[in-house]
């Protein structure tokens, strides 16, 4: 091989090895959100949970990590549809960012699922509260509210009767329990024959 030749294949390296290093070179976390934003309004929701792990996986320190990973979660939930995979992102979020109130942020997307109509979505959410917070206090609110959305957003009687029951059996002494039981009472003389009334 001459001197010209050797030369071509030593510069046609470094280029190759220059495009790869600012290929892998990781974006800023706001690029990397704002590519995350773009792939869910295009309905690219698995390039949208890519986005999401670069986050946590290149900027694992980042107060904005725990957030990355919270977004993952839902967009598991509302736009795949995959309550195991969320609930797994939910764990770990758990787990990486101890500080990060899961449990509220959790309430706050399901009050405004429910308040935009999006009660699968919200209903979704509050069975993710209960499986990650089994111990939790307030519980019961998540409870009586898959109740509340079924009977008054979905018109689902039977499953409000379902979700209602829960509440007065596991949660007996909660300030929600008269509710639930004046609730399916009342969804019960609803689905009665109007000669019955």
């Amino acid at each position: 091989m001459g001197v010209k030749a050797l030369f071509k294949v030593l510069v046609l390296t470094i280029i190759y090895l220059l495009l790869v290093v600012n290929c892998s070179k990781p974006k800023s976390e706001q690029e990397l959100f704002q590519q995350a934003d773009k792939a869910l309004a295009e309905g690219k929701f698995n390039d949208a949970i890519k986005a999401y792990k670069d986050i946590t996986r290149f900027f694992p320190k980042s107060p904005e990590s725990g957030k990355a990973q919270f977004l993952m979660g839902i967009t598991y939930l509302d736009k795949l549809n995959d309550s195991k995979n969320a609930e797994g992102t939910f764990k770990r979020l758990l787990k990486d960012y101890p500080d990060f109130d899961l449990e509220r942020k959790l309430y706050d997307q399901a009050q405004d699922a429910q308040s935009n109509n999006r009660s699968e979505l919200a209903i979704k959410i509050y069975e993710q509260i209960l499986t990650l917070f089994p111990q939790s206090p307030n519980d019961y609110k998540a409870q009586f509210l898959i109740g509340f959305v079924y009977s008054e957003q979905l018109e689902d009687h039977q499953k409000a009767k379902e979700a209602y029951r829960k509440v007065v059996e596991k949660y007996p002494n909660s300030d929600l329990a008269d509710d639930a039981e004046f609730m399916m009472k009342t969804l019960e003389a609803d689905s009665l024959p109007r000669e019955l009334k």
